[in-house]
């Protein structure tokens, strides 16, 4: 049976940027999707889910080189406290709406409005990590603080406004993101969504991840490039998660990104435009 989408989600769809939407489609038709982890249910007993994912994605934002990783998943929740691995969580729930992943917790989780304040590790970049940002010099982990705003005005549709900082110091700067969702159950007990989103960076951010010092310049050959506070991307994305009995979970899905403005321009961006595919087998303890 194919599968369609409501007039709502088609209605959420049709607001989306033509680069995005045209390569939305073609590989929705053609190509599994990012993996979604499914929740612990929120509650005051420990519960957790454990699964396994596979993941194809560029190397670094703006990168035209690919790379496949098999990565395990793991998040456990209690009452309003919540723990999960590197990318468990970035693949719960709408593509644009989920909470991301290290530590959480619910401030306000209401039936329309939520409150959430997290804690997450973020790796940098290295020089190694793609041959088109060697000689650059390394970008390191950092731990940022994350804030954010839900909002579920109701037949489906959720929307986001969160804010993370680099709490270290470390040249990760602050960015601002804004996502809107949409999820229905296109067969029973099946569950698909849809999502958009913008992110805006400041400067420190932007400068660290997109531009090129002078001094840098000088020493690689490379021509200096200063990246301003702006839009850094918008992002679009579907997930489809079917159930395999009571507790285990078969999820796949689809997540584009391009970048905008000073990102997109830069000479570190070999490729604006980029998509994320993933497929996991998830098993939760209730």
């Amino acid at each position: 049976m194919p599968l369609t989408a409501p007039p709502a989600a088609r209605r959420l769809l049709a607001g989306l940027p033509v680069g995005l939407l045209l390569p939305l489609i073609a590989l929705a038709q053609a190509a599994p999707a990012p993996a979604e982890l499914a929740e612990p249910v929120a509650g005051s007993s420990l519960t957790y889910a454990l699964g396994l994912a596979v993941i194809d994605a560029p190397t670094y934002a703006g990168a035209s080189d690919r790379v496949q990783k098999l990565r395990p998943l793991w998040s456990v929740r209690y009452g309003r406290f919540r723990l999960s691995g590197a990318r468990s969580s970035g693949l719960l729930g709408a593509p644009t709406t989920e909470k991301h992943s290290g530590a959480s917790a619910d401030l306000i989780e209401g039936d329309r409005w939520s409150l959430n304040l997290g804690l997450r590790f973020d790796n940098g970049r290295g020089p190694g990590d793609d041959p088109a940002l060697a000689g650059l010099p390394e970008i390191r982990s950092t731990l940022r603080g994350r804030l954010n705003l839900g909002w579920k005005p109701g037949r489906g549709f959720s929307t986001s406004l969160a804010y993370s900082a680099d709490l270290l110091g470390r040249d990760g700067g602050g960015q601002l993101g804004w996502g809107l969702g949409y999820g229905w159950a296109p067969w029973p007990a099946t569950r698909a969504s849809v999502g958009v989103g913008a992110t805006w960076a400041d400067s420190r951010h932007m400068q660290t991840y997109f531009g090129i010092a002078p001094d840098v310049a000088l020493r690689t050959g490379r021509a200096a490039y200063a990246a301003d506070a702006g839009l850094l991307d918008v992002h679009a994305g579907a997930v489809l998660q079917v159930p395999l009995g009571s507790r285990w979970t078969l999820v796949g899905g689809l997540a584009l990104s391009q970048l905008q403005g000073d990102a997109a321009r830069s000479p570190l961006t070999r490729q604006a435009t980029s998509a994320t595919a993933s497929l996991a087998l998830a098993w939760r303890s209730r």
